[in-house]
């Protein structure tokens, strides 16, 4: 098979990220769960806006914070999410660019604004997010380029496309494409509540579409609806794909076939902000897959990574990754 143009192409919601410190009672006050992403129309995310310090604002969404982490790594990357051409919208566009990614979404000249999403982050390291999705959830098949998606080894993609039905027909495409074309195709679960909505839709496509697994503790097991981690792990044994199991504080589980790998946390860490962990995580894990590497070996380098990011505010990386991993070994 010849040699594909792009390690990974990502797909989602192309949002801009407005993060602010807040004390507990400011999530009770304004009756937010800690820990928890909510929809919002453009009018709460701009009463919120007002009420908070904003520490920075920095171009994000999930599937596009993975490909940031990637492109960092030295990995030719491509990016497709929907963005009005405002400020915004070009403030997004530069962040991707700035790092050798190809965004390839032309900008919309109408429609609603682009998407922002304020993360609030609390004492604990918690972040708890309230998205505008704006012009994000239009993102239809006709914005996914055949070619770029024919083009890449593998195609990573989030779950909160699904809570649209323009971006639910845009992921089908782009599966269809990777599938008929000899790519691999990636998921993160991307939230809990997202997996309650979609459960059903979601187990298909692990089972009959996806190669490659990405969740945390709730998310697994909100997905296969079991009360602990071990006999969500079991579920995952009876699958085909590789699955990926994030958790915080205590490390990671890389599950295939027979095969449990426990992946230990990086030590020593000053956890200032979890937004993007899991994100960047992904990135890491991936590489490695790329790079043509073990699954603890992925695992690992997926850890690294995602230390890195919780260590400042933000879900882009502050220091060179290659460095970062040469320096641990790899």
């Amino acid at each position: 098979m010849p040699v594909k143009k792009y390690n990974v192409t990502g797909i989602g919601n192309a949002i801009v990220d407005i993060l602010a410190n807040v004390e507990d009672d400011f999530l009770q006050e304004y009756n937010l769960r800690k820990g928890m992403m909510r929809i919002v129309d453009e009018s709460e995310v701009r009463r919120l806006h007002t009420c908070i310090d904003a520490v920075k604002e920095v171009s994000g969404g999930s599937a596009a914070n993975t490909i940031a982490g990637l492109a960092s790594l030295d990995n030719s990357v491509a990016f497709m999410g929907k963005v009005r051409d405002d400020p915004l919208g070009k403030s997004f566009e530069k962040g991707l660019k700035s790092l050798g990614v190809n965004y390839c979404t032309k900008k919309a000249v109408s429609g609603q604004p682009t998407a922002c999403c304020v993360v609030l982050t609390t004492p604990d390291a918690q972040r708890t997010m309230s998205t505008f999705l704006g012009i994000s959830g239009s993102l239809g098949p006709e914005d996914i380029d055949e070619t770029i998606i024919s083009q890449s080894e593998i195609i990573y993609l989030e779950g909160y496309l699904w809570d649209s039905d323009e971006d639910k027909k845009a992921f089908e495409k782009a599966v269809r494409i990777a599938r008929r074309t000899g790519g691999r195709v990636a998921l993160s679960l991307s939230d809990s509540f997202c997996v309650e909505r979609h459960r059903a839709e979601f187990l298909d496509l692990v089972k009959n579409h996806v190669d490659i697994l990405f969740a945390n503790e709730e998310e697994i097991k909100s997905l296969f609806k079991t009360s602990t981690l071990e006999k969500a792990i079991s579920r995952c044994r009876e699958m085909k794909n590789i699955c990926v199991i994030t958790r915080s504080e205590k490390g990671s589980v890389v599950v295939f076939k027979d095969k449990i790998h426990t992946i230990l946390p990086e030590r020593n860490i000053n956890v200032v902000d979890t937004t993007g962990a899991g994100d960047l995580y992904a990135a890491g894990f991936l590489h490695g897959l790329i790079k043509g590497m073990d699954l603890e070996s992925c695992g690992k380098i997926g850890s690294i990574i995602a230390s890195e990011v919780i260590s400042h505010f933000g879900a882009r990386p502050e220091v060179s990754l290659i460095k970062l991993l040469r320096s641990s070994g790899f």
